[in-house]
């Protein structure tokens, strides 16, 4: 793996909550968890997503594979999965055993939902490649994505919002700006293999 993308995975591998936000704005802010785990089994680079609300934090809405890859611009690259199956893996993050028994047969790419990642000089930017339409349905409609993070230090920031493919209104993500984690623990990024297959 490139350098420049193991350093970033160093960065981001973790667990963030935004409490101190949800504390302070209770009306627009849930109280958020957010970890980031290698698959120490998968293709170097393959992280392990999920997102759950504190009031019931063993039960994930989100889960998601990411896969960085460093591209020939030196942009990194996020691929990015969902399971077929996500309750079959609700505790991966913190349970090794279950985690293992994830194999490329239970990711579904997400098409044109990949990210872009660029470090600047007050770190990581991420954004939805350009030219792609990341479509989600949300309460029975087609909306398009517009998803965004910054990673600095300890320090989280993320943005997503829904759109009508029609008149670009939004229907739905914060109306009161960014969700700010902050990162309360930090993992190792390291996997057990070094070549380019996925892994069963």
């Amino acid at each position: 793996m490139e350098y420049s993308t193991q350093k970033f995975l160093n960065l981001l591998c973790g667990e963030y909550s935004n409490q101190q936000q949800a504390i302070d704005n209770p009306p627009f802010f849930a109280h958020i968890f957010l970890r980031y785990k290698a698959i120490e089994h998968l293709k170097p680079g393959s992280i392990l997503l999920e997102q759950s609300y504190a009031v019931n934090p063993t039960k994930p809405y989100r889960l998601r594979m990411l896969r960085a890859e460093e591209t020939s611009t030196g942009i990194i690259k996020l691929w990015n999965h969902k399971f077929k199956h996500p309750e079959k893996f609700t505790t991966a993050t913190t349970n090794l055993s279950q985690r293992q028994k994830i194999n490329q047969n239970d990711l579904i790419p997400l098409e044109d939902c990949h990210y872009q990642l660029v470090e600047k000089t007050d770190g990581y930017h991420g954004d939805i490649e350009p030219g792609s339409c990341c479509m989600v349905r949300r309460d029975g409609k087609n909306t398009y994505l517009v998803s965004s993070f910054h990673l600095q230090g300890d320090r989280l920031s993320t943005l997503d919002r829904g759109y009508d493919p029609e008149t670009h209104e939004r229907l739905w993500g914060s109306i009161a700006g960014k969700f700010q984690f902050i990162r309360t623990n930090s993992w190792e990024a390291k996997w057990n293999q070094s070549d380019t297959s996925i892994g069963e």
